[in-house]
């Protein structure tokens, strides 16, 4: 029987435990821009272009008098009521949105066998879309949850504010990883907590916002998904599923016993029959992960702890099918 057993001093080591100046650095690595979901409009007379906002997207920016071509709907009869002439209300695009970082650290993402743990990965892509977010001019928001407690940080464009959330990222994840591999504490698996962290999140969120989801997926349920639809009437939602190679294919023939904290399943990886099953399990997983977020129409990515650093593109034009075909 394989085992893989991972020690706290050993994780350190293999710099699984992240440090500040990690996810510091993870500003080098982001785009100048954030990356928006390309969505096509149902309806026609909406104009030429999609805006990249939902919502009205446009702030109040003054009053001035009626001219031919206006809009009859933006008329502010108030002021021409007073005035005696027609005037009409002058709208600017707003350059701003909130954007909220939902970094899920269940204990079924702590774990790795190239490279980092998943947690590690989700951790630095949280980080990576919170520079390119922040360095855009945008408000950023933090939501990290275990299977016991969530934190929450409110938006803000502030950089003092921005590193103070990258450090709650970084202490959630090493304090439960310090929990979890120290041996004083059980390995705890709820089921509700990304339906609960999604809740959470239809609480906080105003219209108009780009939410980005970084998770294993591990528990998603039905609940999960009615979130998601609801969340998507009104935001941007660009989930990445993070995956570790073990999870699609195992390359070393022998005896392993794999769980999700919660069943236990025995493969024999030298038979092809059981490898089979693997393999179209995890495909199966993603494609219905894949298609939740389709459905919603929001993105959707996979990144595996594989990839190197430069490998880790956050951009939704990324093609998923093609993602898993590499994983088999």
């Amino acid at each position: 029987m394989t085992e893989y057993n991972v020690t706290a001093k050993q994780a350190r080591q293999h710099s699984i435990e992240l440090t500040l100046e990690q996810l510091i650095a993870c500003q080098y690595w982001a785009k100048e821009s954030i990356p928006l979901p390309h969505k096509k409009t149902r309806a026609h007379l909406v104009g030429g272009h999609l805006s990249p906002f939902k919502g009205r997207g446009m702030e109040f920016s003054e009053v001035r008098q009626y001219q031919p071509g206006d809009d009859i709907r933006t008329i502010d009869w108030r002021v021409t009521a007073r005035t005696g002439k027609v005037h009409t209300k002058i709208f600017q695009e707003e350059r701003e949105r909130p954007v909220y970082i939902v970094t899920d650290l269940q204990d079924t993402m702590f774990f790795g066998s190239k490279n980092r743990f998943k947690s590690t990965l989700a951790c630095l892509q949280a980080a990576r879309a919170f520079w390119a977010a922040f360095n855009s001019g945008n408000r950023v928001a933090g939501l990290f949850s275990t299977a016991e407690k969530h934190i929450e940080l409110k938006p803000s464009n502030r950089r003092q504010n921005g590193l103070r959330l990258l450090q709650h990222l970084l202490e959630l994840h090493n304090q439960r990883l310090h929990d979890v591999y120290s041996g004083s504490d059980s390995y705890r698996i709820n089921q509700n907590a990304l339906s609960d962290t999604l809740l959470r999140l239809r609480h906080l969120v105003k219209g108009g916002s780009l939410i980005y989801i970084f998770s294993d997926f591990m528990n998603l349920n039905e609940e999960c998904r009615q979130h998601l639809t609801y969340l998507a009437q009104h935001n941007d939602i660009y989930g990445v599923m993070v995956y570790d190679p073990l999870e699609s294919s195992i390359p070393v023939p022998g005896q392993y016993t794999l769980t999700d904290g919660l069943q236990h399943v025995h493969i024999d990886a030298s038979n092809s029959k059981d490898m089979h099953r693997h393999q179209q399990s995890f495909k199966q997983k993603v494609f219905q992960v894949n298609q939740c977020f389709t459905q919603s129409q929001s993105s959707f990515a996979v990144c595996s702890t594989a990839d190197t650093m430069t490998e880790l593109a956050l951009d939704p034009s990324i093609s998923t099918a093609a993602s898993i075909k590499n994983t088999a």
